[in-house]
């Protein structure tokens, strides 16, 4: 705390100074309008060589200063609208300027351009997408995770500090239900080195996350959400640092570049960022005292610490008569992880680690040619999962090693050092039958092999065979073709989607006693269809409605099939989750504000689940089915010239249904457990200018996050709380079933310094330092302190 409140010290101290430097020079700042009135995020702003072009943030502002006073042309360009210029001649009091756009449809290989942007257009589509803007909070000391907890209809679960897994959860959706992907391309490839549980938002222009339908375009098998984290792109010569430090001995580094030759006919660029944490925050335990019993104590955690680094290099060649784009990139990343208790914080952990490292060359071609677009991905990735829980003793929760004469601490002792090999192809095909017509397709393959090894490991009954000596292969290939129509003059939209899932696995069932034959490889094959359709009906310029539904599966993943050499076992008999989704929404536009409502409704059939089946293993098993229905609602207000107020909730309804085991028919009806059922947030942002000099511009911001209460274990219905839709009293069960209501409550500012090329973030999260739990009750940080430094310099061509 006290080197906190000296680095803290230091960096205001350092803005005053430059604040009370002022020299003869001028400022030029404005906002970039539609003509509607709408800001205009990503319009490139230009006075000519005298300084670097700038992008117009959320708000649609830019600003220039330390100007020599004199004569600029002001040049402001945007996709889809005409190029914008205009004399100004700068003088000592700050110039500001209103700019609106004309839209400018252009036709560009028989592909037609219009004047909104890539985010606006993923906001309006017929598939629902909640987009997260990450380019309008970059400076800011948040996570990804944090900003998309923000959002409507999503909850984050982070069962730790920096580092840990992260578990989105979308309308109820999440586990393997929820699929990630890196510009459309499935993030599996990078191994779990590249995600939203780690990667800065400096890297991202945004994030898509979708609810519902899944376009055909991500080639995924999710059930009912995908996310989709879109990587920024460049032009010219680029370089972005950021390095933040916070409490628990947190430090989170990020440097990206980018360099294109004065033609764009090649590149060659660099994404890099390391993430250290202790993450040693107090946390409520349970220790054994003098007399035997149980008593809640509070302890820093001593062995939660995580480590990674993430580094990629790329180059290509774009804009030639045979390729669009060829670009080739090689990934490196290794992480380093402390365990500090098992799935519960039952028992504490003081020597297990967890280890993942990996190799990710790969290469992506794109090229259009009159009506058809090809988009081809191939990646291949070298993988090294390493366990280790050799020590011979075991730790309480103060610190303090006892020895004994076992080896680990865990439930099984490992060794582990495992290699996976997995290939992933992306093929996507675009044909404009025309101008109101399109087919898109999309095939995804991947491969992955599994084999290692483990001293301490399972083996085969009656040999010394190691289970992982022997290989385990898992293929799984998913195709999609989808029709797009527009009518009535583009606002009727309709897609219609066909998907094809198909995967293969192979390997042996050696769980403990079964008497397996070391040569004996059990097959697994299955096919299944899906059918979707998403329909969007323009009102107005302000108003739109939509609609969609879903027949589709989700494939059993590799580690659900193969199990973990460890407490969970395999099972090779796994089938597809099946699941009905539709969707239903309402949105709203105004220059000042804009709202939007959404409602679903699912069923699910022969769920996923970790289940217990022999103590300490567990085997994922296809169970019971779940219905459910919820609806969520999103507004966004901008009141006067500085502030702008958002808003949302969430409220579902989750339960088991068709329970075909009779001794548990209780379960028929009951609430999805570890699941919250109702959450919401609300912000308010301001933005300022020559706050401590006429360079200068001040961006304070404060979030509050609420989540009612859920419960840890199935409850029955005359058990739960008795308020309307279960939003006020307290269910009837004993309150270690019960995840408690959680408030946080968080707040900042970003100072952006002369041009904007350096700027400032500080945060306090977690204010009031509330009690926060994830979905198993496992318990968050407290109360922390965060600042960050941002440098970014762009000169574009």
């Amino acid at each position: 705390m006290v080197l906190f409140e000296k680095v803290l010290f230091a960096t205001l101290a350092i803005v005053l100074l430059i604040g009370v430097a002022n020299g003869q020079t001028g400022r030029l700042s404005g906002t970039v309008l539609s003509e509607q009135g709408q800001a205009i995020i990503g319009a490139s702003v230009g006075i000519g060589e005298t300084a670097p072009s700038q992008i117009t943030d959320q708000a649609g502002k830019f600003s220039f200063s330390g100007l020599r006073l004199g004569q600029y042309t002001l040049s402001v360009t945007h996709v889809g609208y005409a190029t914008y210029h205009e004399t100004v001649r700068l003088g000592q009091q700050p110039t500001d300027v209103v700019i609106r756009l004309v839209p400018q449809s252009t036709l560009l290989a028989d592909v037609t351009v219009t004047g909104k942007t890539e985010t606006q257009q993923v906001r309006e589509q017929a598939i629902r997408a909640v987009v997260v803007d990450t380019r309008a909070v970059a400076e800011q000391p948040a996570t990804l995770a944090e900003l998309m907890n923000r959002s409507p209809g999503i909850r984050m679960r982070q069962s730790g500090g920096l580092g840990n897994m992260v578990d989105v959860s979308i309308n109820g959706f999440q586990g393997n239900s929820v699929q990630y992907f890196r510009d459309g391309i499935p993030l599996e490839y990078l191994g779990g080195g590249y995600g939203i549980n780690n990667v800065p938002i400096n890297l991202l222009e945004r994030v898509e996350v979708y609810k519902g339908v899944v376009p055909v375009t991500l080639g995924g098998d999710a059930l009912g959400g995908a996310v989709n984290l879109v990587t920024q792109q460049h032009h010219g010569t680029m370089l972005d640092v950021s390095y933040e430090v916070a409490s628990f001995n947190t430090h989170i580094a990020n440097v990206s570049t980018y360099h294109s030759n004065e033609t764009d006919r090649w590149f060659v660029g660099m994404d890099g960022f390391y993430n250290y944490s202790d993450n040693d925050y107090k946390a409520d335990v349970e220790v054994v005292n003098e007399n035997s019993n149980l008593v809640p104590v509070t302890v820093p955690l001593f062995h939660n610490g995580y480590k990674h680094y993430f580094i990629e290099a790329y180059g290509g060649i774009r804009n030639r008569v045979w390729v669009d784009e060829l670009r080739f990139s090689i990934a490196r990343y290794a992480i380093d992880r402390q365990s500090q208790h098992p799935a519960l914080m039952t028992n504490p952990y003081g020597a297990l680690t967890v280890h993942n490292q990996g190799w990710v060359p790969s290469m992506r071609y794109r090229k259009a040619v009159g009506k058809i677009a090809l988009d081809q991905f191939v990646s291949y990735s070298a993988i090294n999962r390493s366990r280790v829980d050799t020590v011979r003793g075991t730790y309480d929760w103060y610190g303090a090693f006892t020895p004994r004469t076992g080896i680990g601490e865990s439930p099984r002792p490992s060794l582990s050092n495992i290699d996976f090999d997995n290939i992933i192809s992306r093929t996507n095909l675009v044909y404009k039958i025309n101008e109101s017509n399109k087919l898109d397709a999309n095939v995804v393959f991947n491969y992955n092999s599994r084999v290692g090894a483990d001293p301490y490991g399972l083996r085969f009954a009656g040999t010394d065979t190691d289970i992982l000596s022997k290989t385990a292969i898992y293929a799984k290939t998913i195709a999609g073709v989808s029709w797009e129509s527009k009518w009535l003059n583009e606002r009727l939209v309709n897609q219609l989607t066909a998907k094809f899932f198909h995967f293969k696995t192979r390997g042996i069932d050696g769980f403990l006693a079964n008497g397996t034959d070391v040569d004996d490889y059990t097959t697994s094959t299955h096919s299944n269809w899906g059918v979707g359709n998403a329909l969007k009906y323009a009102l107005s310029d302000r108003h739109l409605l939509r609609a969609s539904f879903e027949l589709t599966n989700r494939l059993p993943r590799e580690n659900e099939l193969f199990g973990d050499n460890d407490t969970r076992a395999p099972n090779f008999a796994l089938e597809p989750e099946r699941s009905l989704n539709v969707n239903v929404g309402y949105r709203y536009q105004s220059p000042a504000w804009s709202a939007e409502i959404g409602g679903f409704y699912r069923k699910t059939k022969g769920m996923i689940l970790l289940v217990p089946i022999q103590p300490p293993f567990a085997q994922y098993q296809n169970l019971d089915s779940v219905q459910g229905y919820g609806l969520d609602i999103d507004l966004h207000y901008r009141f006067g010239q500085f502030f702008q107020l958002t808003a949302n909730a969430t409220w579902q309804d989750n339960r088991m249904v068709d329970i075909g085991d009779g001794l548990h028919q209780w379960i028929e009806g009951t609430r999805l457990r570890n699941t919250p059922y109702f959450f919401a947030n609300a912000g308010i942002l301001g933005d300022f200018e020559n706050i401590l000099s006429s360079k200068d511009r001040f961006k304070p911001y404060v979030h509050w996050n609420f989540i009612r209460e859920f419960y840890l274990n199935h409850i029955p219905r005359d058990a739960e709380p008795d308020g309307f839709l279960g939003l006020f009293g307290k269910a009837k069960v004993p309150v270690t079933n019960v995840v408690p209501n959680q408030h946080l409550l968080s707040a900042g500012f970003t100072y952006f310094l002369a041009g904007q090329q350096v700027s400032i973030g500080a945060e306090v999260k977690n204010i009031a330092d509330s009690k926060l739990y994830d979905y198993y009750k496992i318990q968050r940080p407290g109360r922390s302190f965060h600042v960050k430094i941002n440098y970014h310099l762009t000169k574009k061509r």
